[in-house]
Formats: C-alpha cells, sequence, structure tokens
C-alpha cells in the first residue's frame, strides 16, 4: 500500500494517524534514536485505508499486539519544521485512544524494540505528568486526554 504523503523541495504533507494507549497514569510512548523527543505510537494512512484501519494496522505492526478503538480524541491540523530532517511539514493527524487486547503488554515496562527504517524504536509506558515535564509532539494531546468531545486542534510551529 502507498503512503498518502507528499513532498514537495523541502515540504512534506503527511496523513497521520496517532494512538494513546493507557495503563493506569501511563500511556505508551515511541521514542526514537534520531530525535530528541517521544511521540504517540502510530504512522501514515495508505491510500484506500481509513484513519481506523490504519491506526489498527500501525499498532499490530509495531507492537506485535491486536488492539481496539475506544474513542477519537482529536483531529490536529500540524504545522512544523521537523528536528529530524529540517523540512517544512504540514500534517493532517487524527489521534485514538485504542486499549490492547492481549493483557500481556500491559504487564511489561517496555514493548521489544524494533528497527525500522534506519532507525531505533522504543516503547516505553511513562507517567503522563512526567512527559508533560519532557519533550512529547504533539505536547497539545496531552492536555486534552480527559477531554468528552473530540477536539479539532491546529497548531503551527514557527520554528
Amino acid at each position: 500500500m502507498k503512503d498518502i504523503n507528499f513532498v514537495e523541495k523541502d515540504e512534506v504533507f503527511n496523513y497521520r494517524v496517532g494512538a494513546i494507549i493507557r495503563k493506569e497514569n501511563k500511556i505508551l510512548v515511541q521514542k526514537s534514536d534520531k530525535v530528541a523527543h517521544a511521540t504517540m505510537l502510530g504512522g501514515r494512512v495508505s491510500f484506500n485505508e481509513d484513519s481506523k484501519e490504519a491506526i489498527l494496522r500501525e499498532i499490530k505492526e509495531e507492537t506485535g499486539y491486536d488492539a481496539i478503538i475506544k474513542k477519537e480524541i482529536c483531529f490536529i491540523e500540524n504545522f512544523f519544521t521537523s528536528s529530524y530532517n529540517h523540512k517544512r511539514y504540514h500534517e493532517i493527524l487524527i489521534v485514538y485512544e485504542l486499549a490492547f487486547l492481549d493483557e500481556l503488554p500491559y504487564t511489561l515496562e517496555q514493548i521489544p524494540a524494533k528497527e525500522e527504517k534506519n532507525k531505533y524504536l522504543e516503547y516505553n509506558w511513562i507517567d503522563i505528568d512526567e512527559l508533560k515535564q519532557q519533550a512529547f509532539h504533539p505536547f497539545i494531546v496531552l492536555d486534552i486526554l480527559d477531554s468528552d468531545r473530540i477536539k479539532h486542534i491546529i497548531f503551527k510551529d514557527n520554528t
């Protein structure tokens, strides 16, 4: 399947999905050896794939575990410059809260890491309050986790 991703010189358009998976007051985050910040798990949506199919596929690919969607959290129009490749991004990001079907990943402190496209990824359960003090992208998601409504956010990082 081909990802919905367009590159024009130093500008990139992405259609992505992200997952918040909770374990008590912790969420599962992804950390790459290529950037200084943590992110939620997820990835690009492929052509002819809806966002719900995409997030379930991405979680299975990244962790090896099946999940279910509990709720939609937000829709973000995200504008930023990547600290990895220094390109300007225009990103549409849909964030869901998920739960693993298997109890095993909840018993682990770290889900086994993997190598993907020349980068090493780690998956760790991090306390939400601790994440608010660290570099987490997009950080705005941490402030709306418990909202009872789906939020539409326009975030412009003008750096």
